[in-house]
């Protein structure tokens, strides 16, 4: 039977470490299955989802484990598939925002999405100069599940409106490959 771990590795940025985690994964039989990997700040940083045999856990673990003496800080959690009738007639839509940075843009959003019982499946934000001022613009990209309940007017005039308020561009649109994915739970 396999097992699925979630692994999150953090180290100075350099070339090798994606190739130095995914053989260790091999070396015990993992799969990776999905992953997020980036550099933020001046470190590497990954997410990924694993599956091995339930035989290999241990031994993966303690190879992780002395990735500390390559500087790279490994930690895990077990976790099982997302259950495929969690999000049952839920929609699916993107957040796209773009606007001068400020402190607490996302919190007005994700305030807003918690308190509306709307769940993030992904989000993405990014700081890049202006083309022609070099003013900070400020970036995000979401993935949203919208409980049937909600209508897209009532839920984007909201979002608008907290666009306004925090002055940035916010655009809702509906995503089909997104509401796909979330339907079969992956």
């Amino acid at each position: 039977m396999r097992e699925h771990l979630l692994v999150t590795a953090v180290g100075e940025d350099r070339p090798g470490i994606v190739a130095r985690l995914a053989e260790v994964f091999a070396g015990h039989g993992a799969n990776l299955e999905e992953s997020r990997m980036s550099i933020l700040g001046g470190e590497f940083a990954a997410i990924a989802l694993i599956t091995l045999p339930a035989q290999n856990i241990d031994a993966l673990l303690r190879d992780l484990e002395k990735l500390k003496n390559e500087a790279i800080t490994v930690s895990t959690k077990a976790t099982k598939p997302l259950s495929t009738d969690r999000f049952d007639g839920y929609v699916s839509y993107e957040i796209n925002l773009r606007g001068a940075d400020h402190e607490g843009i996302v919190h007005h959003v994700a305030s807003y999405l918690k308190e509306s019982g709307i769940n993030i499946e992904s989000m993405d934000t990014s700081v890049k100069p202006a083309p022609e001022t070099g003013t900070p613009l400020f970036n995000l990209k979401a993935y949203i599940t919208v409980p049937p309940s909600h209508e897209f007017e009532k839920l984007n005039a909201k979002l608008l409106e907290i666009g306004r308020a925090q002055s940035v561009d916010i655009e809702l649109k509906p995503t089909s490959g997104k509401a796909a994915r979330v339907a079969l739970g992956r």
